[in-house]
């Protein structure tokens, strides 16, 4: 399957150093994600399917903005923006931003397992 990368919609979030980091490792980690936006979309359709147990939250006032893009999710952002009552910016960041608690999470328990079994 191959993504057309000219159809990719931009977006600037702040996201922490930290946040950052968790993507890149994510990323990294994960043989799905061939590119970054990839990892957006998964973030927008887990946040979809998550989005009756989470609200959005507000992104960080300090940090630098960049670009982010998402493929074919751009349309989607409105059902979380219409369910949490917010604009596309907390939107995007709360998908992001929990998706990636819920990814790190799973990595760490991953590890936990790996190191009880050597």
């Amino acid at each position: 399957m191959t993504q057309d990368k000219t159809k990719l919609t931009a977006f600037t979030l702040k996201l922490s150093d930290d946040d950052r980091q968790t993507m890149k490792l994510v990323c990294a980690v994960d043989s799905a994600f061939k590119y970054q936006y990839q990892m957006f979309d998964a973030a927008v359709y887990w946040a979809i399917e998550n989005k009756e147990k989470l609200v959005a939250i507000a992104n960080p006032k300090d940090g630098d903005n960049r670009s982010y893009y998402v493929s074919d999710t751009a349309d989607q952002i409105k059902v979380l923006e219409e369910q949490w009552n917010c604009n596309t910016t907390r939107a995007l960041y709360t998908a992001v931003v929990t998706y990636l608690k819920f990814r790190e999470a799973g990595l760490r328990v991953d590890d936990k397992m790996a190191s009880k079994a050597s």
